[in-house]
C-alpha cells in the first residue's frame, strides 16, 4: 500500500514487471482484496496510489531495485486483462484540504515516540490532507484500516485510529521499534 507523499521501496524481479521499469511507467499501487498477484487476476480494492519510481537501480541479472513515490490516489473503473501487467482504466480522486487537528499531529507524535521515534511532526493544522497521507505511510495497521483511510483522506479517521493505537499500545507497555525501509519484493 502507497500513499500520495509516501516512498515505497520495492525489489523487482518478475519478467513483467522487469518490462514496467524498463519502459519507465508510472504505474499504480492497489491492495490485493482476494486472492494472489502471481498466475491471475486477484481481486483488487478499487483505490489506489500512482507510483513514480524515483530512483531506479538495475541489477547485474536484469533485476532492479527502485524506490517509488506515491503521487496521487485513483480509482479503478475497469480492469483489464494483464497483458503482461494487469492494466486499469482509472478516474482520478480529487484531494480537496480537508482541516487536521493539532490534536492529529500531538497522537501522530505520540504514536512515533511509543515506536521508540522521538520526532515532532513540523506540520501545521492548515496542512490538510498532508497529514493524513503522513499517517497512512508509518501508522503499522491491518491493511483494511489503512485502505479506508487512503480511500477517505479523513482527518478524523486518522486521528481516530491513532488515538485507538496510542491506547492500545500504552496498555500493553511494549516498544515496537518501526523497521527501517527496505525493499519489497514485488
Amino acid at each position: 500500500m502507497l500513499f500520495p507523499g509516501a516512498v515505497l521501496p520495492l525489489h523487482i524481479f518478475e519478467p513483467r514487471y522487469r518490462q514496467l521499469v524498463q519502459e519507465g511507467r508510472d504505474f499504480g499501487v492497489v491492495l490485493i482484496r482476494e486472492g494472489q498477484e502471481v498466475g491471475r487476476v486477484p481481486r483488487v480494492h478499487d483505490v489506489g496510489t500512482l507510483a513514480h519510481p524515483e530512483r531506479v537501480e538495475a541489477l547485474p541479472d536484469g533485476r532492479f531495485d527502485i524506490v517509488a513515490k506515491g503521487v496521487r490516489r485513483f480509482r479503478i473503473a475497469a480492469l483489464r486483462e494483464p497483458d503482461p501487467y494487469l492494466l486499469a482504466d482509472i478516474e482520478w480522486l480529487e484531494d480537496r484540504p480537508g482541516a487536521s487537528s493539532p490534536r492529529l499531529l500531538a497522537l501522530l507524535e505520540d504514536y512515533l515516540a511509543l515506536h521508540g521515534l522521538a520526532v515532532a511532526p513540523q506540520l501545521s493544522p492548515d496542512l490538510g490532507k498532508r497529514a493524513v497521507w503522513l499517517v497512512g505511510a508509518v501508522f503499522q495497521a491491518e491493511p483494511g484500516k489503512r485502505q479506508a483511510l487512503l480511500e477517505t483522506g479523513d482527518p478524523g479517521l486518522a486521528e481516530r485510529l491513532l488515538a485507538e493505537e496510542v491506547d492500545r499500545l500504552r496498555r500493553l507497555g511494549t516498544l515496537t521499534p518501526i523497521p527501517p525501509p527496505g525493499f519489497s519484493p514485488n
